[in-house]
This record gives C-alpha cells, sequence and structure tokens, in this order.
C-alpha cells in the first residue's frame, strides 16, 4: 500500500512538472496576431508613425531588410515610431527558433493568423505598410526598400503632425 502511495504521488507530481514545462515553453514563443489586433495597434498609437513589416523566414529579401529596420527602429524614440513585425511563414515555431538564432529584433514581431493575408491583401513579402500620425495608411509597398528612405519618410510624418 505504501508503494502505490508513493508511485500516486510521484505521478501526480510528474504530470504537474510536464504541465509547468509545456506552460513555459509556449510563454516564450511570438505570440499570433489577427488583422484586427494590427488594427487596434494603429487605433492604440494614434500620434505616432507605426510601421508594419510583413515578412517570412524563408524570403531572402525579408531577412536582409530585417538588420536596416532595426537600424531604422533605433533612430527613433517610442513617442515617435512604432514597428511591428508579422511574420506569414507557416509555423510559428520556425519564427521562434529564427528569432532566437538568427536576429535580434528590437521591435515587436507577431505569427500572422489565418486572416491577416487576405485582410492586408498580402501577394508578395517583404511588405510594409506605414500609417500617417493619424492612423491613415500611407505608403504600402511590396518588395524592399532602404532604410533610409522610410527615415526620411518618418521625419517627414512627425515634422507635420
Amino acid at each position: 500500500m505504501k508503494i502505490l502511495n508513493i508511485l500516486s504521488v510521484l505521478l501526480v507530481l510528474f504530470v504537474l512538472l510536464v504541465a509547468g514545462c509545456k506552460k513555459a515553453e509556449t510563454a516564450e514563443g511570438v505570440e499570433t496576431i489577427n488583422a484586427q489586433g494590427v488594427q487596434d495597434i494603429i487605433t492604440k498609437n494614434k500620434g505616432k508613425v507605426v510601421l508594419v513589416n510583413f515578412w517570412a523566414t524563408w524570403c531572402p529579401p525579408c531577412r536582409a531588410e530585417i538588420p536596416e529596420l532595426i537600424e531604422l527602429r533605433n533612430k527613433f524614440s517610442d513617442d515617435e515610431l512604432v514597428m511591428i513585425g508579422v511574420a506569414v511563414d507557416q509555423d510559428s515555431d520556425v519564427v521562434d527558433e529564427f528569432m532566437l538564432n538568427d536576429a535580434k529584433f528590437n521591435y515587436q514581431v507577431y505569427f500572422a493568423a489565418d486572416d491577416i493575408g487576405s485582410s492586408f491583401r498580402i501577394q508578395s513579402i517583404p511588405r510594409t505598410m506605414v500609417y500617417g500620425p493619424g492612423g491613415e495608411r500611407v505608403f504600402d509597398k511590396e518588395g524592399s526598400y532602404p532604410g533610409e528612405m522610410f527615415e526620411r519618410y518618418i521625419k517627414k510624418l512627425l515634422k507635420d503632425r
């Protein structure tokens, strides 16, 4: 009887340990965002410029653009610019691994929910959208662009706010 009690306690401890590990792994992963979540970020940050970059880990131009976006983020305060990356990969685990091993983002990165592609009419990546301080979309282009171009554009938008 004593052995049965000990085994029961060990089984319960094992189940709790496994459940705790699952929560810890999930907490570290990239958060999923849907189209409404992106819109909420834009709305919440009126008065600032919001840059939304749609990208994927398997996309060479996207990967090449990331260091320039990181550098761009360093040039503006949190009161001026909000940047988010939305990864449109098929699997969030790939994005998690990329973020841990390949790129050190200084802006928030999300994993795209199923409605992102259709809501934002994503046909090609990278795709970058810039929203002015009033929340209006003022830039929407597919393809890579130099960081200096974004910097000049953001400075103009901030000057005019």
